[in-house]
């Protein structure tokens, strides 16, 4: 299997860590500094031209503009250094060149060419898991799934989506909820193979992505690090808190060719597998539901029992033997338990209560509610005769 590339060694970043290099191998001599620059600027051309200049002045330009400025700042810098009698850095030179040859600068500023570093690494990496951050997966997962195109390989992706996550924050705090994420992006980045990327995508959701690696093979994978992290307990102020997580699973070309789609069909995998009461990882499959979806246009009443509100009057769309599919114009938090009043035939209503397991945008304030029916108590009937009593009474 051959490696793909990961951020730290795509074109552009290469070019930054090799340009950082040099100027920092002598930051008060332009001379040292272009001389180790000569190799880079060969490799790179007007790209390196400007990265440098990004560097050096946080200035942005076309590639023409960028080496036509380098030249100059080159120039110039020799003239300063030839007038003051004393070697001067790049920085300094590019920095008066800017603010007096060529105006673009009204108030320059320094940066330590360390913490420009740091700037850059911080965009490639989330602070609080250690894992890819969301663009740097983006761009890394679009380029993954152009070369599997080319070479006519699979790649295998997982949704993955921790399941008591608002309750941990509500019930311990959010530096609960922050070790909860470190630790999971821990075994993420343990677990996975070293050819996998994961990413934190959001919130207390992480997507993984496994090159040249079929659905079953990515499923036994899935497997082991949902196995890890469901194993997992934190403590956090004297408590034991165990954490669980659900998964859905796609895989290119089977299910989609494209990174969006491929992403699609891994959430709705996950939406799947909260269905089924979480703990789980589910492979998404277009024909084959374990439920089959009812359409109900209803109104239908909802009062959260997460916190105290008025009651919202929605409308349903759908209803399986699993959950139901409300459409509304509130955003309600992954885990919010509801309670719906639905009403029936002859006047009568039946009131049930699920929890939130998927929420989808359609445009400003337009939502798609997925709620996985809940038991409250051990005399409840199951989640499969809720949704058959409904049926029946409007069918």
């Amino acid at each position: 299997m051959n490696q793909i590339p990961q951020p730290s060694t795509s074109k552009e970043h290469v070019l930054q860590e090799k340009i950082l290099h040099s100027l920092s191998s002598a930051p008060g001599d332009f001379s040292i500094q272009c001389e180790q620059l000569k190799p880079v600027l060969k490799e790179g051309g007007k790209e390196a031209c400007t990265i440098i200049l990004n560097i050096l002045v946080q200035l942005t330009f076309s590639r023409e503009e960028a080496q036509k400025h380098w030249f100059a700042i080159v120039q110039h810098a020799r003239k300063m250094q030839s007038s003051l009698g004393r070697p001067l850095g790049l920085t300094t030179a590019a920095c008066d060149y800017f603010s007096t040859i060529n105006p673009s600068l009204d108030n320059p500023k320094l940066i330590e060419f360390a913490r420009f570093e740091e700037t850059l690494k911080s965009a490639h990496q989330d602070f609080l898991t250690g894992l890819l951050s969301r663009s740097a997966f983006q761009d890394l997962f679009e380029q993954e799934l152009s070369r599997a195109k080319r070479h006519k390989h699979c790649t295998t992706l997982i949704f993955l989506d921790l399941d008591t996550f608002k309750k941990i924050n509500d019930d311990h705090g959010h530096l609960a909820g922050d070790e909860a994420l470190k630790q999971v992006g821990r075994i993420l980045s343990l677990g996975k193979r070293k050819e996998d990327v994961a990413s934190r995508f959001g919130g207390d959701e992480f997507v993984i992505f496994f090159p040249e690696t079929k659905k079953a093979l990515g499923l036994q994978v899935g497997k082991k690090l949902l196995e890890q992290i469901n194993a997992l307990v934190i403590h956090h102020d004297g408590k034991a808190i165990p954490i669980t997580c659900s998964a859905g699973l796609a895989s290119f070309p089977l299910d989609s060719d494209s990174p969006t789609g491929l992403l699609e069909c891994a959430d709705r995998a996950l939406y799947h597998a909260k269905s089924q009461g979480n703990h789980s990882i589910s492979l998404f499959s277009e024909e084959k539901r374990s439920f089959t979806r009812v359409e109900l246009q209803q109104n239908v009443r909802i009062r959260s029992l997460n916190i105290q509100e008025n009651d919202l009057c929605f409308t349903s769309k759908n209803i399986s033997k699993a959950g139901i599919l409300i459409s509304c114009s509130y955003k309600f938090d992954i885990g919010t338990r509801l309670e719906l009043h639905i009403p029936l035939r002859n006047n009568s209503a039946t009131t049930v209560t699920g929890s939130v397991v998927r929420v989808e945008q359609f445009g400003t304030d337009l939502y798609d509610i997925g709620l996985s029916f809940l038991l409250l108590d051990s005399t409840a009937t199951s989640s499969e005769a809720i949704a058959d009593h409904i049926l029946q009474q409007l069918s």
